[in-house]
């Protein structure tokens, strides 16, 4: 039983990392396009719920223009030093 919870963590784990590079990588990370990048085997509310639960934790945070109808996600200076980002390019200083 306790090598399935951790096989289950590690996939959560993954599938984590497989969004916050998709929003890394995308200039429109919206859900329809995270979905379609990172998750495309689960449904759109799963996708939803990763997005909050990264969110609640401090990787990302999101944006609505008033034109969208979509919110745009974009990953958080905490976020950002996962993946070897320095000050400067956090900032853009």
């Amino acid at each position: 039983m306790n090598e399935v919870r951790k096989c289950n963590q590690a996939i959560v784990l993954s599938q984590g990392i497989d969004v916050l590079l998709a929003i890394k990588n995308t200039k429109a990370s919206t859900t329809g396009e995270i979905w379609k990048q990172a998750m495309p085997e689960a449904s759109r509310r799963t996708v939803q719920r990763y997005l909050t639960s990264l969110r609640e934790v401090g990787f990302v945070y999101l944006v609505r223009e008033e034109d969208e109808l979509e919110y745009r996600y974009f990953l958080t200076g905490k976020a950002k030093q996962l993946f070897g980002a320095t000050d400067t390019q956090i900032t853009g200083n």
